[in-house]
């Protein structure tokens, strides 16, 4: 494909193209890090090495270079054993004063330690410390010295900066290395930690033996839980209010649930204002002046002008209103009074102060507060039916008058009708509509 393009595309990418490093830019300063002669020169690693990072550590030995298996390249194209090894076949390992490859590089720490055959740390024996193992260790037989700060570190059951001082504690126990101070283990008390705490299954406390008792237990020995109604650290706290006075538990203080009025996992917060009964689940009544319920029962302490009852759900007896239902009512001949103001609710038809008075024209319903919906303006009081006003009345009396004349002139016109129906007949006589004449089928009167 490369043949294929010309000469003016292959010019850019030659252009473009560097023999620069891969991964990260090299540092111009860096170990064995090249320039280029090109003009368009970028840094890169200079013949027989590697980039590592931002400069070229890593030695090539490559082709007739390359190194055995048991070597490294060292420099380009030079090869040694790997450290810590040497010889023809670098299969014999480093003298005690030598490390590297090729045990080239001496041990500054030698005769008191050895080196580290690749890195050459050193590591001290057991009685000397320091860089170079140059410090003697002032510990006795019993401890080992830091290598790096030559302080002693004290075998079990030894003590003090030297560890030649024996420990006099229980077997079970260990001393401080740096005060011999005995440490008992849980369960024993005591200098030298030679007696068992007497405190059930619980610890002690170490100096004095007195027993370190968890909360529900009680002291001196912590063998007996606390109390009923009480819990926690020495018994010292009351339990809250669990349901039916049941224990609480000994060591938390919770409840399994609460009396009615109370909350919480040791029922000790009351139930918030306006709330009441079990896990305060229930809504107060209305009390007197929004004042809260108690929270047990839901009962009101004081209820609203014209209420009665635990819970002011009942309204004042009849004949008494206001605070307490502690008023007398005022007469009220056609109605009853508010329980709350006292005032005199109207019965229908009726209004005033005592109720004694009738509604006005035009007006109907309770305290006469309505307005009639008639077209005259005139309503019964008490239903509010329309009524005949006074043009009624009087089309009423017509009414009356016209009726029975209408009758009467009905009645002498169908006697009328039939005398002259009969006339018309030639075989019943002459004709007449006397009282003598004779109708077919009757006989005349005598």
């Amino acid at each position: 494909p490369l043949a294929a393009m010309g000469p003016e595309l292959l010019l850019p990418l030659l252009l473009l193209w560097t023999p620069g490093t891969q991964g990260s830019k090299l540092d111009p300063k860096g170990q064995n890090v090249c320039r280029g002669s090109s003009p368009f020169a970028e840094l890169l690693c200079c013949p027989g090495w590697k980039q590592k990072d931002q400069e070229c550590t890593v030695p090539i030995c490559e082709g007739l270079d390359a190194c055995r298996k048991d070597e490294v390249c060292v420099k380009p194209g030079l090869c040694r054993c790997k450290p810590g090894f040497f010889g023809a076949e670098c299969s014999s390992a480093c003298p005690g004063q030598y490390w590297g490859p090729d045990c080239r590089e001496t041990c500054s720490c030698y005769p008191h330690g050895k080196c580290d055959p690749a890195t050459g740390v050193c590591q001290c024996q057991a009685d000397r410390w320091g860089k170079n193992c140059e410090s003697l260790c002032s510990c006795g037989p019993h401890g080992h010295c830091d290598p790096k700060t030559g302080q002693c570190r004290c075998n079990p059951g030894w003590w003090s900066a030297t560890c030649r001082r024996q420990c006099q504690c229980n077997p079970a126990a260990r001393c401080d290395p740096d005060t011999g101070t005995c440490l008992c283990p849980l369960g024993w008390w005591g200098r030298r930690c030679n007696f068992k705490c007497p405190c059930h299954k619980f610890p002690c406390v170490p100096d004095t033996g007195r027993c370190i008792c968890p909360p529900g237990w009680q002291e001196p020995d912590c063998k007996r839980p606390c109390t009923p109604g009480h819990y926690g650290l020495h018994c010292r706290q009351r339990c809250g209010h669990c349901k039916q006075n049941a224990p609480c538990s000994v060591d938390t203080g919770s409840c399994e649930s609460c009396e009615p009025g109370w909350n919480g996992t040791r029922c000790q917060q009351p139930c918030s204002p306006g709330t009441f009964g079990e896990s305060c689940s229930q809504q107060c009544p209305r009390c007197w002046d929004g004042e809260p319920c108690q929270t047990e029962t839901g009962h009101c302490e004081h209820c609203d002008p014209g209420k009665l009852g635990p819970r002011c759900e009942d309204t004042c007896p009849n004949g008494t209103f206001g605070l307490g239902c502690s008023f007398p009512c005022p007469t009220c001949i056609h109605g009853a009074c508010d329980a709350e103001t006292g005032e005199c609710v109207c019965s229908a038809g009726y209004w005033g102060t005592s109720c004694n008075s009738s509604c006005l024209a035009g007006f109907y319903g309770h305290n006469c507060s309505l307005s009639c919906q008639c077209s005259d303006g005139l309503c019964d009081p008490v239903s509010g039916a329309c009524l005949w006003g006074l043009h009624g009345k009087q089309a009423f009396l017509i009414a009356g008058i016209l009726g029975p004349l209408l009758l009467l002139l009905l009645g002498i016109a169908c006697c009328a009708y039939c005398c002259c129906t009969t006339r018309r007949e030639p075989k019943d006589g002459d004709g007449s509509c006397g009282p003598n004449r004779v109708v077919r089928g009757h006989l005349p009167s005598p």
